[in-house]
């Protein structure tokens, strides 16, 4: 019964955060302690799927009605209390930090490595990379809106490539649509479920979701300590887009500032609960490696 609770609530978060560009669903998979767990079922390994059915079906729940039912409510909050939301988000992240260093351990035991700094910088650099380019109009506006089958086609491509960062641990696939100038128009057909839109891009997502899990796995399962030194990096960088453009000498700081302390405390007691589950975790990948 725990388990189907937090799985609901885990599913909650995790489709709420799809819908706020910045914000990192993977991230909260590696706070909660379940990001193993929810790959295993991206990539479609039926006998992972099996042993957490119902904490994975709570998940599915949760993630669909995070999805549908917060993008009025996140909306509300980001249009009128930016400080104090993006700032309980940035605690929430920062507070996951003592807990994805539990992760970057390979084995049981066994700490990070001498390059565990280069993959940080570098998974750091990448998240940077990607907000300088969203800030600075790289990528450009891409104008799509024919319902037509380039449409369809492009559509598809827009959700491969965001869903492919709903896995990853910092890169928010909202962050992604943003990036290619097409959120809005998402955001729009969700709420309208127009469905010439939503159709297209649920085929998008599925087969993004599922190579994504397929690569991050393999990853995990052979470079287990790179991918979480990089992924902490990517974490840390996922505060850059967050940073609230109010932020200042100012009563919305002030309150701001206690979202902050309570997110960061929502981060720190989820992680201590975790990092048994990590260690658990760390070892099942290593011997499931093993010859």
């Amino acid at each position: 019964m725990i388990r189907c609770v937090l799985g609901l609530v885990y599913g909650t978060v995790y489709g709420t955060a799809h819908v706020v560009p910045g914000l990192s669903g993977g991230t909260f998979l590696v706070v909660f302690g379940c990001y193993d767990v929810v790959c295993e079922a991206f990539a479609l390994n039926f006998k992972e799927i099996k042993k957490h059915f119902f904490f994975l079906l709570f998940f599915a729940l949760g993630t669909v009605g995070g999805i549908v039912g917060f993008v009025r409510v996140v909306t509300f909050l980001l249009g009128n209390f930016e400080v104090q939301t993006n700032l309980f988000f940035m605690g929430i992240i920062l507070g996951s930090v003592p807990l994805i260093l539990n992760f970057a351990a390979e084995e049981p035991r066994r700490g990070v490595s001498a390059l565990s700094p280069l993959f940080l910088a570098a998974g750091f650099l990448l998240v940077a990379a990607l907000f300088l380019a969203e800030r600075f109009g790289v990528f450009g506006v891409r104008e799509v809106q024919s319902a037509d089958f380039v449409f369809t086609l492009k559509i598809m491509f827009y959700s491969f490539v965001a869903a492919v960062a709903l896995v990853m641990p910092g890169i928010s696939g909202a962050f992604v649509l943003v990036a290619f100038g097409v959120y809005e128009m998402f955001m729009n057909g969700l709420k309208a479920l127009d469905f010439s839109l939503i159709v297209p891009a649920c085929a998008g997502i599925s087969i993004g979701i599922v190579a994504g899990a397929k690569l991050v796995l393999f990853l995990l399962k052979n470079f287990r300590r790179a991918v979480y030194s990089a992924v902490l990096g990517m974490v840390v960088g996922s505060v850059l887009p967050l940073f609230p453009k109010g932020f200042g000498i100012n009563a919305a700081t002030a309150a701001g500032g206690v979202c902050f302390a309570a997110g960061m405390g929502l981060g720190l007691v989820s992680g201590k609960r975790s990092r048994k589950s990590a260690k658990n975790s760390a070892a099942a990948l290593y011997k499931s490696r093993k010859p």
